[in-house]
């Protein structure tokens, strides 16, 4: 199964890289683990995150995309849907029947 999971997340950094969204850069850590990534994510504007620069870290189970990656805040972030150790409480972000909420 990672090896689908692999091709899966090759070709959304390849999307990501050709077409990046606004407001974020995303990617590998390292060409050796495409399953854990890094994602630079600007705060919008007119927003109280205008001007911030939130770095984050996702990890790709070998399932994906059946199963969702874990998200974490490693810049310090106040936000109703982040934990305070920077882990991102949205429903879905875990496997069903696993959501804490």
């Amino acid at each position: 199964m990672a090896g689908s999971a692999l091709r899966r997340l090759i070709a959304e950094y390849k999307q990501l890289t050709n077409n990046p969204p606004d407001g974020i850069l995303a990617g590998p850590l390292s060409d050796e683990n495409f399953f854990e990534w890094e994602a630079l994510i600007t705060g919008p504007s007119g927003t109280s995150f205008e001007y911030g620069v939130f770095v984050t870290r996702l990890h790709f189970p070998s399932d994906y995309p059946l199963s969702p990656p874990k998200m974490k805040f490693m810049s310090e972030i106040f936000h109703p849907n982040v934990y305070p150790d920077g882990r991102v409480c949205i429903s879905i972000l875990h496997a069903p029947g696993d959501d804490p909420m």
